[in-house]
């Protein structure tokens, strides 16, 4: 019998696809089923652009590209980066990955050794932590104030930080909050870890669904010296089963980063490249579908959680989520099962994001329209109504 590593059966089941499972299974069929699960865009490239070429008729789809990924992509996001950044960045600082979570794993298996401590603020994204855990680091959760619109609370960071810490990762617009760290906050931080030498891991995914129309988190950095950048192109262009993120690193751990990429995946795969290849001209068509969808089904939600009176939500500036405190409910797990048995309605436990969140929920706003928005909160609303 194969023997698993513990770092591995230690860690929990990913937790959406048992929700998925269960609204597939157990939804009640009188209801027309609504996801607020996956964290996804509306729209696909099928909605906004028509392919000039097939790229499965393109030899080069079938073959590897170099381990780095295509020059013109990684030409592409050092260009969109210099946009942003006061520091330089070359095509040389860039590998394209297989999706932003491979990414962040790659990233902390080239720094952690058993042991060594991530900070998170909490709410967590789920992935983040089964990543640490399976390196064999140690995550250290950090709370949020969930008062300010889940800021990140310095004070509470600083006060973890220790020998064995070696890195802090930040999501910012967040998953699960949907929160847009202050920037000068984010120009503390970027102070500290360079003074202390950590690592600040910049998850960096939904830099495109920001309704703060100025967030820049990147003009708090200087350089690259103690900060790894983590994108990804799934939201922005709607291609989430394509699989392609990237990573921006100084030059003086590209070399190893392409070590750990070359042993996992050797490259990303050849045909999504050059999908996205074609899709880059219409970067402006696809953000525009994907942001004004998320906006108007956010500026709904917001409609219909001040009307229910019950349900409190102080509207975050980013991403596409909502992390909202259920009243008189310390497990919102039963909740959320509750709501796919009686109503097939799909939210998320508050507790997959961290222990001290239990009696919340995530609603993915991203996916769904202004109309099921309204009828999911109605919905939300009968069940809590049985309790209060």
């Amino acid at each position: 019998m194969v023997k698993v590593n513990k770092n591995i059966t230690d860690i929990k089941t990913p937790p959406i696809d048992y929700f998925n499972n269960l609204l597939r299974i157990k939804s009640n069929n009188k209801f027309k089923s609504i996801s607020f699960g996956h964290g996804i865009p509306m729209y696909t490239p099928n909605n906004y652009y028509k392919f000039s070429k097939n790229p499965l008729l393109d030899d080069s789809s079938y073959k590897y590209t170099e381990i780095r990924g295509d020059q013109r992509i990684r030409q592409y996001i050092s260009t969109k980066l210099n946009s942003k950044c006061s520091f330089p960045v070359k095509s040389d600082n860039l590998i394209i990955t297989s999706g932003a979570n491979s990414a962040i794993f790659k990233s902390l298996f080239l720094q952690l050794q058993y042991g060594d401590e991530v900070i998170i603020p909490s709410p967590v994204y789920f992935n983040h932590t089964m990543a640490i855990e399976m390196i064999g680091g140690t995550v250290v959760e950090v709370n949020s104030i969930a008062e300010s619109g889940f800021q990140l609370n310095l004070k509470g960071i600083q006060n973890k930080i220790n020998s064995k810490t070696k890195a802090i990762i930040i999501n910012t617009p967040n998953n699960p909050t949907g929160a847009t760290y202050n920037n000068d906050d984010m120009k503390i931080l970027a102070q500290i870890c360079d003074k202390k030498n950590i690592t600040i891991v910049l998850d960096y995914t939904y830099e495109d669904f920001s309704y703060n129309l100025n967030y820049n988190p990147l003009a708090s950095f200087e350089h690259l010296k103690n900060l790894i950048i983590i994108g990804s192109f799934s939201k922005t262009f709607g291609i989430t089963g394509l699989r392609l993120g990237y990573i921006c690193a100084s030059k003086s751990i590209i070399e190893d980063l392409c070590k750990i990429q070359d042993t996992i995946s050797i490259c990303a795969p050849s045909i999504s490249q050059n999908i996205l290849l074609q899709l880059l001209f219409n970067e402006n068509d696809a953000i525009k579908m994907n942001f004004n969808s998320a906006s108007n089904s956010r500026d709904k939600l917001i409609e219909c959680l001040n009307d229910s009176k019950i349900l409190n939500w102080q509207a975050t500036n980013g991403a596409f989520y909502a992390f909202i405190k259920i009243p008189n409910t310390e497990n919102t797990w039963d909740f959320c099962e509750k709501m796919i048995i009686e109503y097939s309605l799909l939210v998320l436990p508050g507790s997959i994001f961290g222990e001290h969140w239990k009696s919340y929920i995530r609603i993915a706003y991203g996916a769904v329209s202004p109309k099921e928005i309204e009828e999911g909160v109605q919905r939300l609303y009968n069940q809590i109504s049985k309790t209060t």
